[in-house]
């Protein structure tokens, strides 16, 4: 089984090299691929990454708190999750809590690398990935059991490497940039249900119901974000109008910045409406 280890960083590359030497102590058949190690001199850098992205059959990423907003970890991301179930991409942490992790990261079942238990759990679910191939349970305990310590010791020796100075030990998001990563991961949902079953007119039919669903989900997710409830929302030629409310303080008012930010990323105009029918404000249009 090929598991590409994803790596930014000099912590992170440390777990990575840690976790290439010791898998294939627990599982025999896990084949790692780390970048740091195995490109040749001379080789094309891209090109090899690239391929051994498309030739594997688990990913794993290494996240340190400095790395976490990574161009370069969040492409590697993305590229496993183009190819896999969202099952077979771990983040494996270090010097983070599972609840730390922001941004596209956070959708996949994280490890936390100081926890035994969580990273005995990463080692079974990786070992039902090799199908056909996979270690017995009693096998597997005692490989796990044996082989525990040395991980432990490589993971704690990364932890007491210095971060860089001036990396930042948490990801700040504005609300437009969450708005964004909602809108972002359930058009990627819709893409990846649509099937063009030979004929172009009926895919776009499916992806354009598939559509709509999910920017109503966006737009119920978004409105949670700040706190208030969606009802419902209908759409017009040029213009949403979502009813909603916040169910904890009537006299709440929505901010002028998060009905743009709505607007801009659907591509109309919205409307914002109470449960009475009332207009509570209107994207472009500022009201008295």
């Amino acid at each position: 089984m090929k598991v590409f280890l994803s790596w930014s960083g000099e912590r992170s590359r440390q777990v990575a090299e840690a976790l290439k030497r010791w898998l294939p102590d627990v599982i025999q058949e896990i084949d790692p691929w780390v970048s740091s190690q195995d490109i040749a001199k001379g080789g094309k850098g891209i090109d090899e990454i690239t391929h051994e992205l498309a030739a594997t059959d688990f990913g794993i990423i290494c996240v340190t708190p400095e790395n976490e907003a990574s161009k370069w970890i969040n492409f590697e991301a993305g590229s496993l999750a183009k190819k896999f179930e969202i099952a077979h991409v771990a983040p494996f942490l270090i010097d983070m809590k599972i609840a730390d992790l922001a941004g596209p990261l956070s959708k996949f079942q994280a490890t936390a690398g100081e926890s035994r238990d969580d990273v005995r759990k990463l080692i079974g679910d990786m070992n039902k990935t090799s199908a056909g191939r996979m270690v017995a349970e009693d096998r597997l305990e005692r490989a796990f059991t044996r082989s525990w310590p040395e991980l432990k010791r490589a993971l704690q020796e990364a932890r007491t490497t210095s971060p860089p100075e001036g990396a930042r030990h948490s990801i700040e998001r504005s609300e437009a940039e969450m708005l964004e990563e909602i809108l972002m991961l359930v058009r990627k949902q819709e893409y990846r249900g649509t099937s063009l079953e030979g004929k172009v007119n009926q895919a776009e039919e499916k992806l354009s119901r598939s559509r709509r669903i999910s920017e109503d989900e966006f737009i119920s997710s978004s409105f949670a974000k700040v706190g208030w409830q969606v009802i419902e929302s209908s759409w017009g030629n040029a213009e949403v109008i979502v009813t909603a409310w916040h169910p904890e303080d009537g006299s709440v008012f929505l901010s002028r910045d998060f009905i743009e930010r709505i607007a801009k990323s659907l591509g109309r105009s919205v409307v914002v409406m109470n449960a009475s029918g009332n207009a509570l404000i209107r994207s472009g249009v500022d009201f008295p």
